[in-house]
Protein backbone atom coordinates (compact mmCIF):
# COMPACT_ATOMS: atom_id res chain seq x y z
CA UNK A 1 0.00 0.00 0.00
CA UNK A 2 3.38 2.18 0.55
CA UNK A 3 3.76 2.42 -2.85
CA UNK A 4 0.70 4.52 -3.66
CA UNK A 5 0.24 5.85 -0.12
CA UNK A 6 2.69 7.69 1.59
CA UNK A 7 1.57 7.35 5.10
CA UNK A 8 -1.41 4.64 4.97
CA UNK A 9 -2.78 4.52 8.34
CA UNK A 10 -2.73 8.60 9.03
CA UNK A 11 -4.62 8.93 5.75
CA UNK A 12 -6.99 5.96 6.54
CA UNK A 13 -7.56 7.56 10.24
CA UNK A 14 -8.94 11.12 8.23
CA UNK A 15 -9.93 9.57 5.08
CA UNK A 16 -12.49 7.65 5.99
CA UNK A 17 -13.60 10.27 8.91
CA UNK A 18 -13.86 12.43 5.62
CA UNK A 19 -16.16 10.10 3.63
CA UNK A 20 -17.90 9.98 6.55
CA UNK A 21 -18.27 13.97 7.01
CA UNK A 22 -20.15 14.50 4.09
CA UNK A 23 -23.39 12.64 5.19
CA UNK A 24 -22.98 14.00 8.52
CA UNK A 25 -22.83 17.46 7.15
CA UNK A 26 -26.13 17.07 5.12
CA UNK A 27 -27.99 15.57 8.20
CA UNK A 28 -26.93 18.70 9.94
CA UNK A 29 -28.11 20.90 7.23
CA UNK A 30 -31.19 18.78 6.75
CA UNK A 31 -32.53 19.33 10.58
CA UNK A 32 -31.26 23.11 10.63
CA UNK A 33 -34.36 25.70 10.90
CA UNK A 34 -33.73 29.29 9.99
CA UNK A 35 -30.73 31.31 8.54
CA UNK A 36 -28.65 31.06 11.95
CA UNK A 37 -29.00 27.64 12.23
CA UNK A 38 -28.35 26.89 8.70
CA UNK A 39 -25.19 28.96 8.13
CA UNK A 40 -24.19 27.27 11.76
CA UNK A 41 -24.27 23.72 10.40
CA UNK A 42 -23.08 24.61 6.69
CA UNK A 43 -19.86 25.98 8.64
CA UNK A 44 -19.39 23.69 11.39
CA UNK A 45 -19.83 20.95 8.24
CA UNK A 46 -17.26 22.00 5.31
CA UNK A 47 -14.93 22.94 8.95
CA UNK A 48 -14.93 19.55 9.51
CA UNK A 49 -15.04 18.20 5.82
CA UNK A 50 -12.12 20.04 4.89
CA UNK A 51 -9.85 19.43 8.20
CA UNK A 52 -10.50 15.52 7.67
CA UNK A 53 -10.54 15.36 3.28
CA UNK A 54 -7.00 17.55 3.57
CA UNK A 55 -5.20 15.92 6.12
CA UNK A 56 -6.48 12.41 4.06
CA UNK A 57 -5.00 14.14 1.08
CA UNK A 58 -1.49 15.45 2.92
CA UNK A 59 -0.36 11.97 4.46
CA UNK A 60 -1.22 10.39 1.61
CA UNK A 61 -0.60 11.12 -1.80
CA UNK A 62 1.80 14.45 -2.63
CA UNK A 63 5.73 12.61 -2.84
CA UNK A 64 7.37 15.67 -3.98
CA UNK A 65 8.82 17.67 -1.03
CA UNK A 66 7.48 21.08 -2.80
CA UNK A 67 4.21 19.46 -3.19
CA UNK A 68 4.17 17.44 0.68
CA UNK A 69 5.13 21.11 1.84
CA UNK A 70 2.20 22.78 0.29
CA UNK A 71 -0.37 20.34 1.44
CA UNK A 72 0.91 20.42 4.87
CA UNK A 73 0.13 24.42 4.90
CA UNK A 74 -3.11 23.35 4.18
CA UNK A 75 -3.78 20.91 6.65
CA UNK A 76 -2.11 22.89 9.06
CA UNK A 77 -4.63 25.88 8.42
CA UNK A 78 -7.63 23.39 8.59
CA UNK A 79 -7.20 23.17 11.94
CA UNK A 80 -7.46 26.80 12.52
CA UNK A 81 -10.88 26.80 10.32
CA UNK A 82 -11.75 23.39 11.97
CA UNK A 83 -11.64 25.39 15.84
CA UNK A 84 -13.60 28.44 14.56
CA UNK A 85 -16.23 26.33 12.45
CA UNK A 86 -16.61 24.48 15.70
CA UNK A 87 -17.15 27.70 17.70
CA UNK A 88 -19.55 28.81 14.83
CA UNK A 89 -23.14 27.27 16.41
CA UNK A 90 -22.58 28.58 19.86
CA UNK A 91 -21.50 31.76 19.11
CA UNK A 92 -24.63 32.21 16.41
CA UNK A 93 -27.16 30.29 18.32
CA UNK A 94 -26.34 30.48 22.34
CA UNK A 95 -25.39 34.04 22.44
CA UNK A 96 -26.57 37.24 21.96
CA UNK A 97 -25.59 40.53 21.52
CA UNK A 98 -22.31 42.04 21.77
CA UNK A 99 -21.04 38.95 23.21
CA UNK A 100 -22.20 36.60 20.51
CA UNK A 101 -20.31 38.89 18.00
CA UNK A 102 -17.41 39.67 19.75
CA UNK A 103 -15.81 36.17 20.46
CA UNK A 104 -17.59 34.87 16.60
CA UNK A 105 -14.93 37.75 15.38
CA UNK A 106 -12.51 36.99 17.44
CA UNK A 107 -12.15 33.35 16.64
CA UNK A 108 -11.99 33.95 12.99
CA UNK A 109 -9.80 36.76 13.15
CA UNK A 110 -7.57 34.27 15.10
CA UNK A 111 -7.89 31.59 12.63
CA UNK A 112 -7.33 33.90 9.74
CA UNK A 113 -4.26 35.66 11.08
CA UNK A 114 -2.98 32.06 12.08
CA UNK A 115 -3.64 30.34 7.85
CA UNK A 116 -1.38 33.56 6.95
CA UNK A 117 1.18 32.98 9.30
CA UNK A 118 1.34 29.29 8.03
CA UNK A 119 1.19 30.16 4.34
CA UNK A 120 3.56 32.70 4.61
CA UNK A 121 6.21 30.53 6.74
CA UNK A 122 6.11 32.96 9.83
CA UNK A 123 4.66 29.80 12.14
CA UNK A 124 7.40 27.15 12.04
CA UNK A 125 7.38 26.44 15.82
CA UNK A 126 5.40 23.51 16.52
CA UNK A 127 4.86 24.24 20.29
CA UNK A 128 3.86 27.80 19.40
CA UNK A 129 1.25 26.47 17.10
CA UNK A 130 0.00 24.02 19.34
CA UNK A 131 -0.21 26.87 22.00
CA UNK A 132 -2.51 29.14 20.05
CA UNK A 133 -4.55 26.06 18.71
CA UNK A 134 -5.51 25.02 22.23
CA UNK A 135 -6.04 29.14 23.42
CA UNK A 136 -8.35 29.12 20.72
CA UNK A 137 -9.88 26.32 21.91
CA UNK A 138 -10.12 27.64 25.64
CA UNK A 139 -11.52 31.04 24.92
CA UNK A 140 -15.10 29.15 25.61
CA UNK A 141 -14.08 28.12 29.16
CA UNK A 142 -15.15 31.51 31.03
CA UNK A 143 -18.44 31.31 28.94
CA UNK A 144 -19.50 27.84 30.72
CA UNK A 145 -21.91 29.84 33.15
CA UNK A 146 -23.49 31.75 30.72
CA UNK A 147 -23.88 28.56 28.52
CA UNK A 148 -25.46 26.25 31.66
CA UNK A 149 -28.37 29.02 31.79
CA UNK A 150 -29.08 28.52 28.23
CA UNK A 151 -28.34 24.99 27.45
CA UNK A 152 -28.74 21.56 29.63
CA UNK A 153 -25.85 20.18 31.38
CA UNK A 154 -25.62 17.12 28.95
CA UNK A 155 -24.48 19.67 26.27
CA UNK A 156 -22.27 20.83 28.00
CA UNK A 157 -20.38 17.53 28.56
CA UNK A 158 -20.57 16.36 24.79
CA UNK A 159 -18.24 20.15 23.91
CA UNK A 160 -16.07 19.53 27.28
CA UNK A 161 -15.54 15.97 26.05
CA UNK A 162 -14.50 17.21 22.59
CA UNK A 163 -12.28 19.63 23.64
CA UNK A 164 -10.60 16.86 26.67
CA UNK A 165 -9.96 14.65 23.39
CA UNK A 166 -8.47 17.51 21.51
CA UNK A 167 -6.38 18.44 23.96
CA UNK A 168 -5.21 14.89 24.95
CA UNK A 169 -4.54 14.22 21.51
CA UNK A 170 -2.11 17.33 21.34
CA UNK A 171 -0.04 15.36 23.58
CA UNK A 172 0.73 12.63 20.98
CA UNK A 173 1.02 15.48 18.08
CA UNK A 174 3.89 16.52 20.47
CA UNK A 175 5.85 13.74 20.97
CA UNK A 176 6.41 12.89 17.00
CA UNK A 177 7.83 9.61 17.73
CA UNK A 178 6.87 6.09 16.21
CA UNK A 179 5.51 3.54 19.32
CA UNK A 180 5.93 -0.28 18.54
CA UNK A 181 2.21 -0.09 16.23
CA UNK A 182 1.41 3.57 15.93
CA UNK A 183 3.13 6.42 15.06
CA UNK A 184 1.97 9.46 18.02
CA UNK A 185 1.15 11.11 15.06
CA UNK A 186 -1.51 8.53 14.22
CA UNK A 187 -2.70 8.52 17.65
CA UNK A 188 -3.45 12.24 17.65
CA UNK A 189 -5.56 11.55 14.37
CA UNK A 190 -7.31 8.97 16.55
CA UNK A 191 -8.15 11.61 19.35
CA UNK A 192 -9.51 14.31 16.47
CA UNK A 193 -11.89 12.41 15.36
CA UNK A 194 -13.19 11.41 18.53
CA UNK A 195 -12.94 15.45 19.45
CA UNK A 196 -15.34 15.84 16.26
CA UNK A 197 -17.34 13.64 16.31
CA UNK A 198 -18.39 14.82 20.10
CA UNK A 199 -18.85 18.32 18.78
CA UNK A 200 -21.12 17.01 16.23
CA UNK A 201 -23.11 15.22 18.67
CA UNK A 202 -23.49 18.62 20.47
CA UNK A 203 -24.05 20.55 17.73
CA UNK A 204 -26.91 18.26 16.15
CA UNK A 205 -28.72 17.31 19.47
CA UNK A 206 -28.50 20.35 21.71
CA UNK A 207 -28.06 23.00 18.91
CA UNK A 208 -29.85 22.16 15.86
CA UNK A 209 -32.18 19.92 16.93
CA UNK A 210 -34.04 21.60 19.49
Amino acid sequence: MKKYIREPINFLTHGIPALLAIPATLILVSQAKGAIQTASAITFGIAMTLLFSISAVYHGFPKKETNIRFWQKCDHCCIYLMIAGSYTPTMLIVFDGWLKWTIFSLVWLIATIGCLLKIFDRLKNTAISLKLYISMGCIVLPLLNIMLQKLPLQAIYWLLLGGVFYLVGTIFYKKDKPYKYLHTHEIWHLFVVLGAASHYIYNLKYLIIT
